[in-house]
């Protein structure tokens, strides 16, 4: 039997390993000539295989990276207390972020004085022995390159327990030869990560009712909708959030924040963006599926090498699979609009080709609403809901405002189609990069653009013209603002200043920008919004003047609306 031979060991998550999330070591093992998939190599102790890997996990106790507040774990240490080194205390328990922390902690933090003693001879120990990788039950712990570090797992996975939060965390792998005096067979591979985080909680968000609630709708059949951009790890770097700190950007830290948040929301139907596709199919639609969502997705078309691999971002729309099932999807790429619009342009081809190509998607679903609710055929079944679902992410760069509305004037015509061909309520989702008074917007809810807007006059192309023909016959209206009479009657009370629309202030927080770029979208001769989700306070998602999202909070640049929809009586 030949050797096994480790070639390569890393921590695929180790940028910012996460309280109560698995780590697993990526190990590449060759078996003779051959490489072999390392999780089906034996660990040591497993078996009687006389070829193995151990691993071994190991806690940094005195970090030379710096330490964190033991009351806010989210926070760098500014402070030490010299009184819990001298009363023996665990010493990550005597950092604090500041003077205000320790003053607001000091009766629990005198009390690590008084049990001092027994809080150093229980500092490592857990219910289970050391952390969740293996349950040791006697401690190796040795100092090397300044650093002190206690063994706290046997086994290729190790799950970060709350006495790891602040620490380093190291794992070492080598191969096993059970039939030699000296086992260890080749090189021993060390791999360290960054600090444990603590468990994200994404802060809470609940549904309000929209009052005055509509007197003609129907009681039953409600349905939650959300739209949310994730912020693709391919745009999350250091240059574009510089305010945010490294391990607030690392996917491995932000995705936990991200699917904890999204469901907590229970929506029964998500239209996300952004969505990064390798991450869509390794964590976000397995993940999801434990909750019971199905998934779509469409991405862009042109991928962008990550590293290791090629990836890009697109649309995906989850729904409750015990609510809907999916009757037919269409993908719309602008750019194949746009090859077929550059053909029937004059002038130069290749400009015009520069300006449209954007790679830019949507998704369109028809959902059936009455495809959960069972096939009892000794009742009476209900008569078919369905329900069409367009999730889009438009174009970003401002100075392309014509592309912008091009793009979504594309999608409302496609939409068209789809409304003739059948009477069904529509919602249209994503993130527009338009705020409220730009074109774009304007199209959508006033079925046409009003011919003397600013943006119509940048249009190198001309394809904006002439401006009555950027027009559509879809019924549609912002969640947040309400349907019409809505307006009408509030601006009746005086419980408004205008009859502007009134979205949220922003849904987008940077250093350099805050507005409102997001929107739900619905037809308001079938459905009503019945409760809208809150939205958050100014000082969670800005805490300074040169901040913004993301933060150790919110793991996007956007946050999610969504709103929850009744269908109208039909008379």
């Amino acid at each position: 039997m030949a050797a096994l031979t480790i070639t390569t060991a890393k921590i695929p998550s180790g940028d910012s390993p996460v309280c109560g999330v698995a780590l697993e070591p990526y190990v590449v093992v060759r078996r003779g000539d051959q490489n072999v998939d390392a999780k089906d190599c034996a660990e040591e102790g497993s078996g009687d295989a006389r070829f193995s890997l151990r691993f071994r996990w190991y806690r940094s106790t005195v970090n030379k990276g710096g330490a964190v507040c033991f009351f806010h774990q989210d926070r760098e240490a500014t402070l030490q207390c010299v009184l819990c080194l001298r009363a023996r205390v665990e010493q990550r328990k005597s950092y604090s972020c500041s003077t205000d922390c320790l003053r607001q902690h000091w009766g629990e933090h005198k009390n690590l004085h008084q049990n001092g003693a027994s809080q150093h001879q229980h500092a490592y120990k857990s219910e289970n022995g050391y952390g969740h990788g293996g349950g040791i039950k006697d401690t190796h712990t040795f100092s090397n390159g300044g650093e002190t570090w206690i063994e706290v797992g046997k086994g290729r996975l190790y799950t970060p327990i709350q006495d790891d939060i602040g620490s380093i965390l190291k794992c070492e792998v080598v191969s096993i030869d059970a039939a030699v005096p000296f086992s260890e067979h080749g090189k021993t591979f060390s791999m360290s990560t960054q600090r444990v985080r603590p468990t994200p909680s994404p802060p809470k968000r609940a549904l309000a009712p929209v009052n005055p609630a509509p007197w003609n709708v129907q009681s039953t059949g409600r349905f939650t909708a959300l739209t949310y951009n994730l912020l693709a790890d391919l745009y999350a770097t250091a240059e574009q959030f510089s305010y945010c700190q490294p391990w607030m950007l690392a996917w491995g830290y932000r995705k936990q924040n991200l699917v904890a948040e999204l469901v907590s929301y229970n929506a029964d139907i998500m239209c996300l963006q952004e969505v990064q596709s390798n991450h869509f199919y390794d964590f976000l639609q397995p993940e999801l599926l434990k909750h019971g969502y199905s998934a779509v997705y469409k991405k862009k078309t042109m991928e962008i090498y990550t590293g290791n691999s090629y990836a890009i971002d697109g649309c995906a729309t989850f729904f409750k699979k015990d609510k809907f099932g999916l009757v037919k999807k269409y993908e719309v790429e602008f750019n194949k609009a746009a090859l077929s619009l550059s053909d029937a342009l004059p002038g130069d081809k290749k400009a015009a080709m520069n300006r449209l190509l954007k790679d830019n998607v949507a998704l369109i679903v028809v959902l059936d609403a009455t495809a959960g609710q069972g096939q009892d055929k000794s009742v009476e079944q209900p008569k078919r809901q369905l329900i069409c679902v367009a999730n889009t992410h438009i174009h970003a760069n401002p100075e392309l405002n014509d592309v912008k509305l091009w793009q979504v004037h594309t999608l409302l015509k496609g939409l068209e189609k789809i409304a003739h061909s059948a009477d069904i309520p529509m919602l249209v989702a994503g993130d527009f990069n338009s705020v409220p008074t730009s074109a774009a917007y304007g199209l959508i809810v006033k079925k046409q653009v009003d011919q003397g807007h600013a943006e119509l006059s940048n249009d190198p192309l001309n394809i904006l013209r002439p401006a009555s023909k950027l027009q559509h016959t879809l019924n549609l209206a912002s969640a947040y603002c309400g349907p019409p009479e809505h307006h009408e009657n509030e601006n009746r009370r005086g419980r408004r200043h205008d009859a502007r629309p009134h979205e949220p202030k922003w849904t987008n927080v940077s250093k350099d920008f805050k507005g409102t770029l997001d929107y739900i979208f619905y037809t308001h001769e079938s459905l009503v919004p019945a409760a809208l989700l809150e939205l958050p306070e100014d000082s969670t998602v800005q805490k300074s003047k040169n901040s913004g999202l993301p933060n150790e909070h919110w793991s996007s640049d956007h946050i999610a609306l969504m709103a929850e929809f009744a269908y109208r009586q039909q008379r």
